[in-house]
């Protein structure tokens, strides 16, 4: 289908039954084809009036029961719009300027153009746009706050223009760089200044001498000349940046000092594994977003307690796999190979964790940095033991790690005391414990039904819960397990092993749903975020909500969300407002309440009437909405007296329609 250009993008909206100010009236004449009977054409531009007619991109016009966005040239057009009565308003609001109103008097047949002029906003100036406190009635709004993934057709290349590269200082953003070498990628940082550089603007063009002079005075030196009266500048080493920048200031004819900032590539590449458009699974919980805050750390250790694994496969090769432990008979202490002739279970599971990524061979692991603890507790062949299960546990937390998988099970009905304390054991130390649910349909297993254990159940690739997914009190969490009934294409992709030969392929089962919970949790170790008790709680309220709303038996708290949870992004943390229909007032914004689990934001004192209910995050805290950060918006009708309940999702906002972009922008930057 052809895309269709911003400008000419329309919604229907409810008409808002709210009194305008009337700013302007502009009326042309008629002209170009006849609209069908009963409706009008209306083109115009958007306009900032005394700024010789600039046009206005992004401005959200609104007639009627329709809306449209301003495009890059001003320009917008609403082909068929309804008359309704003698004269009608058209409206326009665009960040950083006063809202402006149009009269015109539309008749059937009939194409007006108009032109709507902005007044740029003043400091101290509210614009008519809701900084004044707005009109107070009897109404409420409760707004159920959730986060949703990146929509399922979202790929690493649709990340492009995600998230933050690193959440921290500049020196913390050079040391990942350091340390991950080639396969790091940076997507945005904060602001980070370079060190002694500032760029100043002169009012007026000066001989360069003088220019040279006036900066000695100043204890600088030009680097550059940039362009028009712009100067690159540079304090001497050692020298302080703020008494310098204040020197800069105070001389005479500056109009502004600005610190030199760093800049970085504005993508997540899409890793070069061949086989990584195949799985399905990674942007389902928004993995390609959370690579552009982290693509994990050596520093990290992932327990992996199954049958083994092939280090030699070549995705794992160029894995760190550290000293492991052989606890299942038929091999020394020290030998975790698996003895698979056939399907190697471990190796499958510490491909999904950590699978050699942008290797340009075979799939990407969740973590392209990461350690990798092989204690075999299970053999292949043979099977394993609740006593080596229980040994494994120990050893690994003795022995290092930060996280443990378990991708096995046994009946829950049996209440193991050796196995018990070591889970308990390993949760005083603040390691955290990811478990599949196991696969009978049934209730959850053990080690997973254990409360110091995170339970994850199976999703397909369409967010249904698998067929085969256990369920109960205990689960946690779903994550994609796979369901290769229709096709093994729809099953979960990772390292393993087939008549001896080390391949790939598609499994299924809620052993491999687990690894992605304890691949992501790997990666919120190496983004700072390293105690387990935030850990069990950010993966459980950041997660998407599926199933019944809130906790329920199929989902736990819903599928995990790793962007989510690498930038912090508890809904607890949202500001939520509620916005009059024509713009022209916002109650709010408030910070929603947890209750049950859920974040549940309620706007008070509101008119009645067909209002628009918003809410955003600031994933990467830099107090403006951008790439990256959550948000999202609802349509809503408040009662005269009385609480209207709304579901409030956020999404990503690069996955946002343009129109809700504008619209989220235009009220959150207001």
């Amino acid at each position: 289908m052809r895309d269709v250009p911003n400008a000419q993008r329309t919604r229907r909206r409810p008409l808002a039954g709210i009194a305008l100010l009337l700013l302007a009236a502009v009326l042309a004449g008629c002209f170009g084809s006849r609209p069908g009977a009963g409706t009008f054409g209306l083109q115009g531009v958007v306009v900032a009036d005394g700024a010789g007619d600039a046009p206005i991109a992004g401005a959200v016009v609104r007639v009627g029961d329709l809306e449209t966005i301003s495009g890059d040239d001003g320009a917008f057009s609403l082909p068929q719009v309804p008359v309704d009565g003698a004269t009608m308003t058209v409206t326009a609001v665009a960040p950083g300027y006063r809202s402006a109103t149009v009269l015109i008097q539309p008749a059937p047949g009939q194409q007006l153009f108009i032109t709507v002029r902005l007044l740029p906003l003043e400091d101290g100036d509210d614009g008519g746009s809701g900084d004044a406190p707005p009109p107070m009635g009897n109404g409420a709004v409760e707004a159920l706050v959730r986060l949703v993934n990146a929509p399922s057709g979202t790929s690493a290349a649709g990340a492009a223009g995600a998230r933050p590269a690193s959440i921290g200082s500049a020196g913390r953003l050079e040391e990942e760089l350091r340390a991950a070498g080639a396969s790091r990628s940076v997507v945005r940082t904060a602001a980070a200044t370079v060190p002694g550089q500032w760029i100043v603007q002169m009012n007026a063009d000066y001989p360069v001498q003088a220019v040279q002079d006036m900066w000695a005075a100043a204890g600088v030196h030009v680097l550059e000349r940039l362009a028009d009266n712009f100067y690159l500048v540079a304090a001497p080493e050692g020298a302080s940046p703020l008494e310098t920048e204040l020197r800069l200031a105070q001389l005479p004819n500056v109009v502004s000092v600005e610190p030199n900032r760093q800049v970085y590539p504005v993508a997540v590449p899409t890793p070069n594994d061949p086989y990584f458009d195949q799985q399905w699974s990674l942007p389902l919980i928004s993995i390609p977003y959370a690579w552009g805050v982290t693509t994990g750390s050596r520093d990290v250790v992932v327990a992996v307690l199954d049958t083994g694994l092939l280090p030699q496969h070549p995705d794992l090769a160029g894995v760190n796999i550290v000293h492991g432990r052989n606890f299942a008979s038929g091999q020394s202490a020290t030998n975790y190979t698996d003895d698979a002739t056939d399907v190697s279970h471990g190796t499958m599971v510490a491909g999904i964790i950590a699978a050699a990524a942008n290797n340009a061979r075979g799939i990407a692991g969740i973590n392209w940095n990461v350690s990798i603890m092989p204690v075999r507790v299970m053999s292949s062949r043979s099977g394993g033991t609740v006593a080596a299960v229980g040994q494994g546990i120990r050893w690994a937390v003795d022995n290092g790690a930060h996280v443990i998988n378990m991708s096995l099970a046994w009946d829950a009905a049996y209440n193991d005391t050796f196995v018990n304390q070591q889970i308990e054991y390993a949760a005083s130390r603040g390691v955290v414990l990811v478990a599949g649910a196991g696969n009978d349909s049934g209730r959850v297993t053990m080690p997973a039904s254990h409360p110091d254990v995170i339970a994850v159940g199976a999703v397909d690739r369409h967010k249904q819960a698998a067929w085969y997914s256990n369920y109960g009190p205990e689960l946690d969490l779903v994550a994609p397990g796979g369901d290769t009934r229709r096709s093994r294409l729809d099953g979960v992709l990772s390292t393993n092993l087939t008549s001896g030969s080390a391949v790939y392929s598609y499994q299924q089962g809620t052993s491999f749903a687990a690894p992605h919970v304890t691949g992501i949790v790997a990666l919120m170790y190496s983004a700072g975020i390293t105690d387990a008790q935030e850990i069990r709680d950010l993966l459980r309220y950041t997660a998407e909500d599926l199933g019944a709303p809130g906790f329920d038996h199929r989902y736990g708290w819903g599928l995990v969300n790793a962007y989510a949870a690498v930038t912090r992004s508890d809904p607890i943390h949202a500001l939520v407002g509620v916005a009059a229909a024509d713009g022209s007032h916002v109650w709010g914004p408030v910070h929603p309440q947890r209750q049950g689990g859920q974040a549940v934001a309620r706007v008070e004192g509101l008119v009645p009437g067909r209002h628009t209910v918003f809410g955003w995050i600031d994933a990467y805290p830099d107090g403006l909405m951008g790439p990256g950060d959550f948000a999202g918006l609802a349509e809503v009708a408040v009662p005269e007296d009385g609480t209207v309940s709304v579901d409030l999702p956020l999404a990503i906002w690069d996955t946002l329609p343009a129109a809700d972009q504008s619209r989220l922008a235009a009220l959150i930057h207001r």
